[in-house]
């Protein structure tokens, strides 16, 4: 794995060079003098063979590249006799010019400075600054964690938000508290600039967002778990990972600004997120030079700070009620919402029952004000400002804002600019609630499945409680009432229970760290979200369906073995296919990783047996053991996951973050 740039381009980067430029090798020598020719066959075709990460540290800087290749032109090729041939020595000279253009001693006359090279992110040379052949240097923050006992000893939850995130720890009397951000404020919003020099996280990004939209990534957390962020940043598709790792960062930054340098951290996700999305945002964690001690369900983490403002972690359990209280847990954020039914008693936290949408949250409440605003200007100037990029962004930021007014005023006005013409909107909160209306009915028939699933009627739920910021819109309280027949309970703040709960378990995972008070240990049972199965094939019909292993709200951790059977006579190796879903209908369930095992005994009968065990643990991580029967032929792995970084991209990530961190330190 190289460490710099120029250690890539002499590793691996030189290979790829060679075979772009010795692909016109042989060709009429119209494939190099023409330049139109030269860079679509050769420069461009190159371009796309560098990793992404490598361009990206690279500056995107295409001009750059090509350059480059324009100079290899002349050092590389013979063009004497017509055709395009190699000069002696090619790959030597290859080598040399590399270094020259990329390495500490590039010339002047060579190549242009790195530094100097408009919209480059990172100064190449301050990377391979004297390299010599052979030698590597390592990354300038390693991803690793340090071992137990070196460095701070203090653990952080991180609640990493759709549209805000927060960080919490637990301080010396054993409170949870929550940590301002360089802004002075508490919700650090979840938005990234990719400004010309550096990333930018939180407010600034937002107002950056109006006037340069193609530059900003936000609600990244609804990507998780896909290959690619929605849209381009500065012509690259990056991984939603890396993006989220960004937000990470700076909420971990701004928390060693009171606490000192924090290494390991708790992460919160919505407890309807799948395996690979959960994936992803420990990931995410690494990305950021955090070890991830576990990631919990958003409304777990809430009902432990509920059960700790209630007592139930008090080491007396004085506080503690003989019955168990059965707490629904309704979380609706800026871009998730989930359902949850839990059971505390004591210091024990039971999941019974959980469902969800990752792509529902107040932000599609804002798309319906979107909506409505658009609509009129559309009626009055016959131009649509949802087609304008710069438009759509500032009439976002203006409905977001009169969301928020209309959460306590019963009318709010914003104002629509496109093309040099404005508008003045008044909505009131009537006209708000009922274009909506869809949106909460979704939210209501999923807190209805959650408690059918649980098997509890209205009367055996003791408390509502509300989570996330979207829950402060009075029609969420009152749909809950209507039809709980329970006033919701809002003594913890909607923003900060579920960062509190993190840092609480977090503790719980580092005891009695930092702390003049001892703090209660308690334990946490989590359900599955999803149904976990394999793909299978019946071998009569040879139909393919969904064998669910592990059922959608089984308690975790949970363990469960199968024996399935090969398909055919001498099988050479076996698929197992992960499946996440509830449909026995493959096609409408997500193929969430694969692995295999190869190499099989010969002549195996078809129908032998093969043992497939999952193992779902308590955070909704998957491991995955398969055997054949009568053969050392295994598997035992956390399988491929469909979509997820490898390894190795991973640390090519984790340098362009670290210096992303440099550069903004500077």
């Amino acid at each position: 794995m190289p460490y710099t740039l120029l250690d890539y381009l002499r590793n691996q980067g030189l290979r790829l060079i060679e075979a772009a430029l010795q692909r016109v090798v042989g060709k009429d020598e119209s494939y190099v003098t023409v330049e139109a020719q030269y860079q679509q066959t050769v420069i461009q075709r190159a371009w796309e063979q560098v990793p992404l990460p490598i361009r990206v540290m690279m500056g995107r800087d295409y001009a750059r590249w090509g350059a480059l290749f324009l100079r290899l032109r002349e050092e590389y090729y013979d063009l004497s006799s017509g055709t395009v041939a190699l000069r002696p020595n090619a790959t030597a000279r290859l080598l040399v010019l590399l270094r020259q253009w990329y390495g500490s001693g590039a010339k002047a006359d060579a190549a242009p400075s790195p530094a100097a090279t408009p919209g480059s992110p990172v100064p190449l040379a301050t990377l391979v600054d004297a390299v010599a052949p052979g030698v590597k240097v390592p990354l300038a923050r390693p991803v690793a964690t340090p071992p137990d006992g070196e460095g701070s000893p203090l653990v952080v939850g991180i609640d990493l938000g759709t549209t805000y995130s927060l960080i919490a720890y637990v301080d010396a009397q054993g409170r949870p508290c929550c940590l301002h951000n360089r802004a002075g404020d508490l919700l650090t919003p979840s938005v990234v600039l990719f400004d010309e020099s550096n990333t930018v996280v939180g407010k600034e990004a937002v107002l950056a967002s109006a006037m340069e939209p193609e530059k900003v990534a936000e609600c990244v957390k609804r990507d998780m778990g896909a290959k690619v962020y929605r849209k381009k940043i500065k012509d690259e598709y990056l991984p939603p990972e890396v993006i989220a790792s960004l937000i990470l960062r700076s909420l971990k930054a701004d928390a060693e600004r009171k606490l000192g340098p924090i290494r390991r951290a708790v992460i919160t996700v919505p407890a309807y997120f799948e395996e690979t999305r959960r994936r992803a945002t420990v990931d995410a964690g690494r990305l950021a030079g955090l070890e991830v001690l576990d990631i919990i369900n958003e409304p777990t983490a809430a009902a432990i700070a509920y059960g700790h403002a209630l007592g139930f972690l008090d080491r007396s359990c004085q506080s503690a009620a003989e019955q168990p209280l059965r707490v629904l847990v309704y979380d609706l954020g800026g871009g998730t919402f989930d359902v949850t039914i839990m059971e505390i008693k004591g210091q024990e936290f039971k999941a019974l029952a959980t469902d969800g949408d990752v792509c529902l949250g107040g932000k599609d409440w804002d798309e319906e004000l979107i909506k409505l605003a658009a609509e009129r200007f559309v009626h009055q100037f016959r131009e649509d400002p949802r087609d304008n990029p710069v438009s759509l962004q500032e009439l976002r930021l203006a409905a977001e804002a009169a969301k928020r007014s209309l959460t306590e005023r019963m009318k709010a006005t914003l104002f629509v600019n496109h093309l040099g013409s404005r508008l003045k909107v008044e909505i009131t909160r009537e006209e708000f609630e009922e274009a909506t209306a869809a949106l909460l009915d979704r939210t209501r028939l999923t807190a209805e499945l959650v408690a059918r699933q649980a098997g509890l009627s209205w009367e055996q739920i003791d408390r509502v409680l509300l989570v996330g910021g979207s829950t402060r819109m009075p029609m969420v309280p009152r749909m809950l009432e209507q039809m709980t027949g329970k006033k919701p309970d809002g003594s913890l703040s909607v923003d900060e229970a579920v960062a509190h709960g993190a840092a609480l378990y977090a503790q719980t995972l580092a005891p009695g760290q930092g702390q003049a008070v001892p703090q209660a240990s308690f334990s946490v049972t989590n359900v599955n979200s999803h149904s976990l199965g394999v793909l299978a094939s019946n071998p009569r019909t040879g139909q393919k369906a969904n064998r669910i292993l592990i059922p959608k709200n089984s308690p975790l951790p949970r363990t469960v073995t199968k024996v399935f059977k090969t398909y055919k006579p001498n099988q050479h190796k076996v698929v197992i296919r992960v499946l996440e879903g509830e449909s026995s209908r493959p096609e409408v369930c997500t193929q969430i990783g694969v692995c295999a095992i190869r190499n099989l005994p010969p002549r195996l009968p078809a129908g032998w047996p093969v043992q497939v065990s999952y193992t779902y643990e308590a955070n909704g991580r998957l491991h995955v053991t398969a055997r054949v029967k009568g053969s050392r032929a295994v598997v035992d792995t956390n399988f491929e996951r469909e979509n997820s970084l490898p390894d190795e991209e991973l640390d090519l990530w984790s340098q362009y973050v670290n210096e992303e961190l440099s550069n903004k330190a500077e």
